[in-house]
Protein backbone atom coordinates (compact mmCIF):
# COMPACT_ATOMS: atom_id res chain seq x y z
CA UNK A 1 0.00 0.00 0.00
CA UNK A 2 1.70 3.26 -1.08
CA UNK A 3 0.80 6.38 1.57
CA UNK A 4 0.19 9.39 0.50
CA UNK A 5 -0.36 12.67 2.77
CA UNK A 6 -2.48 15.57 1.75
CA UNK A 7 -1.51 18.83 2.12
CA UNK A 8 -4.30 21.33 3.33
CA UNK A 9 -3.55 23.35 -0.05
CA UNK A 10 -4.84 20.70 -2.11
CA UNK A 11 -8.84 20.82 -0.79
CA UNK A 12 -9.50 24.14 -2.61
CA UNK A 13 -7.88 23.03 -5.50
CA UNK A 14 -9.85 19.63 -5.41
CA UNK A 15 -13.11 21.71 -4.99
CA UNK A 16 -12.54 24.13 -7.68
CA UNK A 17 -11.72 21.36 -10.22
CA UNK A 18 -14.10 18.80 -9.35
CA UNK A 19 -11.62 16.18 -8.83
CA UNK A 20 -11.98 13.14 -6.70
CA UNK A 21 -8.48 11.69 -4.84
CA UNK A 22 -10.09 8.05 -5.75
CA UNK A 23 -10.27 8.30 -9.05
CA UNK A 24 -6.17 9.18 -9.06
CA UNK A 25 -5.60 6.77 -6.25
CA UNK A 26 -8.03 3.61 -6.21
CA UNK A 27 -8.17 2.56 -2.72
CA UNK A 28 -6.78 -1.27 -3.34
CA UNK A 29 -3.08 0.47 -3.92
CA UNK A 30 -3.10 3.97 -2.01
CA UNK A 31 -4.28 4.97 1.73
CA UNK A 32 -5.17 8.76 1.70
CA UNK A 33 -4.18 10.09 4.67
CA UNK A 34 -4.25 13.40 6.70
CA UNK A 35 -1.87 14.23 10.15
CA UNK A 36 -3.14 15.22 13.43
CA UNK A 37 -1.94 18.69 12.26
CA UNK A 38 -3.78 18.38 9.47
CA UNK A 39 -6.65 17.67 11.14
CA UNK A 40 -5.98 20.57 13.09
CA UNK A 41 -5.60 22.74 9.98
CA UNK A 42 -9.59 22.10 8.59
CA UNK A 43 -10.40 22.38 12.84
CA UNK A 44 -9.01 25.82 12.74
CA UNK A 45 -10.24 26.90 9.39
CA UNK A 46 -13.03 30.17 9.69
CA UNK A 47 -17.09 28.94 9.67
CA UNK A 48 -17.04 32.21 7.70
CA UNK A 49 -19.75 31.54 4.51
CA UNK A 50 -16.99 31.74 1.38
CA UNK A 51 -15.62 28.48 3.56
CA UNK A 52 -18.74 27.07 4.19
CA UNK A 53 -18.69 24.94 0.91
CA UNK A 54 -14.75 24.14 1.58
CA UNK A 55 -15.36 23.06 5.02
CA UNK A 56 -18.32 20.74 3.54
CA UNK A 57 -16.04 19.50 0.86
CA UNK A 58 -13.51 18.53 3.37
CA UNK A 59 -15.35 16.95 5.53
CA UNK A 60 -17.10 14.79 2.72
CA UNK A 61 -13.80 13.68 1.34
CA UNK A 62 -12.45 12.92 4.59
CA UNK A 63 -15.38 10.88 6.07
CA UNK A 64 -15.19 8.76 2.45
CA UNK A 65 -11.52 8.61 1.65
CA UNK A 66 -9.29 9.89 3.86
CA UNK A 67 -8.06 8.08 6.95
CA UNK A 68 -6.15 10.66 10.20
CA UNK A 69 -2.69 8.56 11.24
CA UNK A 70 -1.75 10.07 14.56
CA UNK A 71 2.26 9.98 15.63
CA UNK A 72 2.44 8.22 18.98
CA UNK A 73 3.98 10.44 21.60
CA UNK A 74 3.83 11.46 25.15
CA UNK A 75 1.54 14.24 26.37
CA UNK A 76 3.29 17.58 26.04
CA UNK A 77 1.99 19.97 29.34
CA UNK A 78 2.38 23.15 27.05
CA UNK A 79 -0.78 22.03 25.27
CA UNK A 80 -3.94 21.42 26.16
CA UNK A 81 -5.32 18.05 26.16
CA UNK A 82 -7.55 18.78 22.81
CA UNK A 83 -4.43 20.15 20.82
CA UNK A 84 -1.77 17.91 21.83
CA UNK A 85 0.33 16.54 18.65
CA UNK A 86 0.72 13.06 19.45
CA UNK A 87 -1.65 10.91 20.33
CA UNK A 88 -0.50 7.63 22.80
CA UNK A 89 -0.86 4.11 23.39
CA UNK A 90 -3.60 2.65 20.93
CA UNK A 91 -3.93 5.59 18.87
CA UNK A 92 -0.81 6.90 17.55
CA UNK A 93 1.54 5.37 14.67
CA UNK A 94 5.61 4.54 15.72
CA UNK A 95 7.74 6.94 13.28
CA UNK A 96 10.82 5.70 11.50
CA UNK A 97 14.26 6.88 12.97
CA UNK A 98 14.85 9.20 9.37
CA UNK A 99 11.32 10.57 10.16
CA UNK A 100 12.11 11.66 13.59
CA UNK A 101 15.65 13.25 12.52
CA UNK A 102 14.22 14.64 9.56
CA UNK A 103 11.15 16.50 12.12
CA UNK A 104 14.23 17.57 14.28
CA UNK A 105 16.15 19.52 11.83
CA UNK A 106 13.13 20.97 10.48
CA UNK A 107 11.75 22.07 13.48
CA UNK A 108 15.28 23.67 14.17
CA UNK A 109 15.49 25.51 11.16
CA UNK A 110 11.82 26.85 11.21
CA UNK A 111 9.85 25.72 14.10
CA UNK A 112 8.68 28.51 16.52
CA UNK A 113 5.82 29.27 19.33
CA UNK A 114 4.20 32.18 17.07
CA UNK A 115 0.73 31.83 15.91
CA UNK A 116 -0.59 33.75 13.12
CA UNK A 117 -3.40 34.40 15.12
CA UNK A 118 -4.18 33.35 18.86
CA UNK A 119 -7.04 31.68 18.27
CA UNK A 120 -5.13 29.22 16.50
CA UNK A 121 -4.17 25.73 17.04
CA UNK A 122 -1.46 25.41 15.82
CA UNK A 123 2.48 27.51 15.23
CA UNK A 124 3.29 28.85 12.46
CA UNK A 125 5.14 25.91 9.78
CA UNK A 126 4.02 23.37 12.40
CA UNK A 127 1.80 21.37 10.02
CA UNK A 128 4.33 21.92 7.14
CA UNK A 129 7.16 20.90 9.38
CA UNK A 130 5.33 17.68 10.20
CA UNK A 131 4.56 17.24 6.24
CA UNK A 132 8.18 17.03 5.87
CA UNK A 133 9.49 14.68 8.11
CA UNK A 134 6.41 12.24 7.25
CA UNK A 135 7.74 12.20 3.71
CA UNK A 136 10.95 11.15 4.13
CA UNK A 137 8.66 7.35 3.58
CA UNK A 138 5.40 8.71 2.37
CA UNK A 139 4.27 10.82 -0.90
CA UNK A 140 2.95 14.11 0.25
CA UNK A 141 0.27 15.82 -2.24
CA UNK A 142 0.87 19.72 -1.83
CA UNK A 143 0.72 22.83 -4.11
CA UNK A 144 3.31 25.03 -1.78
CA UNK A 145 5.78 25.97 -3.64
CA UNK A 146 7.27 28.44 -1.07
CA UNK A 147 10.56 28.34 0.91
CA UNK A 148 10.10 26.24 3.96
CA UNK A 149 9.81 22.77 5.65
CA UNK A 150 7.96 21.26 2.98
CA UNK A 151 10.53 22.41 -0.42
CA UNK A 152 13.50 21.70 2.54
CA UNK A 153 12.44 18.49 2.93
CA UNK A 154 11.71 18.16 -0.68
CA UNK A 155 15.40 19.09 -1.69
CA UNK A 156 16.69 16.46 1.30
CA UNK A 157 15.23 13.57 -0.46
CA UNK A 158 17.63 11.04 -1.39
CA UNK A 159 16.23 8.60 -3.97
CA UNK A 160 16.61 4.95 -3.19
CA UNK A 161 20.02 2.98 -5.15
CA UNK A 162 18.34 2.06 -8.37
CA UNK A 163 15.85 3.96 -8.88
CA UNK A 164 14.06 5.19 -11.61
CA UNK A 165 14.12 9.10 -9.84
CA UNK A 166 18.09 9.07 -9.60
CA UNK A 167 20.18 11.10 -12.53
Amino acid sequence: MINIYIDNNIWDFLLKNSLNLRDYFPAKKYRILISKYGRFEITQMPDSPDKVELKNFILSVLANDVEEVHTFGFSNPSHSESEQRSSSFGMGSFTSVSENKERARLKAEYGTTQKRKKSLILYKQEADIELGALSRTNFVLTLDKKDGPLKNASEKVIPPKNSRFQK
